[in-house]
């Protein structure tokens, strides 16, 4: 708890990450949003909910709806992703950085010596294409 304080207290984004297949990882969120700043008198850092292994639909133990309730109820975003299939994860970082864009214009994240802001700069898909001999469809995370 000391190490995610020390960490989050210069952060200017935080994602806050729980596993979307168990139920106690979603309650846990309110707990680690405090923890990392988040209802603190001075400004706080720019959050976003993200709820992994979206893949796994079958074991689901949070549906969209509560995870969206909740982000909502503590002034954030909420995106699903699956680092397996690598869906969402993109859209994570550049909502992410958005919001830590609006907060800097605001005033709300001071920039850090040397740092001239966040930029969102457009990028083909990152993702890999297999290698010779490699099965396709394989996960590449």
């Amino acid at each position: 708890r000391s190490i995610t304080r020390s960490f989050s207290r210069s952060a200017a984004g935080v994602l806050l990450v729980f596993d979307l297949t168990n139920r106690a990882s979603f309650e846990h969120v309110p707990e680690w949003f405090r923890e990392a700043g988040g209802d603190t008198s001075h400004p706080p850092p720019a959050f976003i909910l993200v709820g992994h292994k979206s893949d796994l639909e079958g074991q689901r133990a949070v549906t969209a709806e509560e995870a969206t309730r909740l982000a909502t109820s503590l002034g954030m975003a909420f995106v699903e992703t699956s680092a397996c299939g690598g869906s969402g994860v993109e859209l994570a970082f550049r909502t992410l950085a958005g919001g830590i864009q609006r907060a800097m214009a605001r005033g709300g994240v001071p920039q850090h010596r040397g740092c001239s802001g966040v930029r969102l700069i457009p990028s083909p898909s990152r993702r890999r294409h297999p290698q010779r001999g490699e099965p396709p469809g394989r996960c590449h995370c």
